[in-house]
């Protein structure tokens, strides 16, 4: 070999290497990442503590609905440890009626009443995943001491839209396709994890 082709082949390696280690350095640093702070702007919160979870749902996901029982135990064990914040994630391909039970959820929020209105839509999926549920959602409304003038009102307002739909929208920038999905503080992880 010539001089010339040694020196070629040194800066060949050299130059493979660089890129390469740029590769691994510039990948490598972005795995742990959150795409962007998704407990950001949290609305509906439970707890106090500075380990956050967040779970994006779909009040008729059965799945959704079987996770609630084991986040509460974790929530009563670790109280002052974690924060749980929900985020929708309506589903409405597959579940026709995801939409409007997070505007319900939401509506009852308006009157402080998001969490006794998301424990019954998950505990009494089963009655109202089925039909159009509206008037379903109206008695839950009154079931939980909230002024039903004022729930009919939020449940189609555009405020209460726009607050499901930016959810919705920090979902799909995380690449979320399915439901339950959850981070802790901000890192993607699963349930089981």
């Amino acid at each position: 070999m010539s001089w010339k082709s040694i020196l070629w082949f040194v800066v060949g390696i050299v130059g493979v290497m660089s890129v390469s280690v740029l590769l691994l350095w510039q990948f490598g640093n972005n795995q742990a990442k959150p795409v962007l702070d998704i407990a950001a702007d949290a609305r509906n919160v439970k707890g106090e503590g500075d380990i956050v979870i967040v779970e994006f749902s779909d009040f008729q996901c059965p799945a959704c609905a079987g996770v609630q029982e084991p986040l509460k135990k974790i929530l009563d064990k670790y109280e002052k440890k974690v924060k749980i914040v929900y985020r929708h994630f309506p589903l409405t391909s597959i579940h026709p009626y995801a939409m409007v039970s997070a505007q319900a959820a939401e509506a009852a929020g308006k009157q402080g009443k998001f969490w006794d209105m998301h424990d019954l839509l998950y505990k009494r999926q089963a009655d109202w995943s089925k039909a159009e549920p509206r008037q379903l959602f109206i008695e839950y409304a009154k079931e939980i001491g909230l002024d039903e003038v004022k729930f009919v009102m939020d449940l189609e307002s555009d405020e209460v839209k726009r607050i499901v739909n930016k959810d919705l929208v920090d979902a799909t920038k995380n690449r979320l396709n399915a439901t339950p999905s959850f981070f802790v503080n901000g890192v993607a992880t699963s349930f089981a994890q």
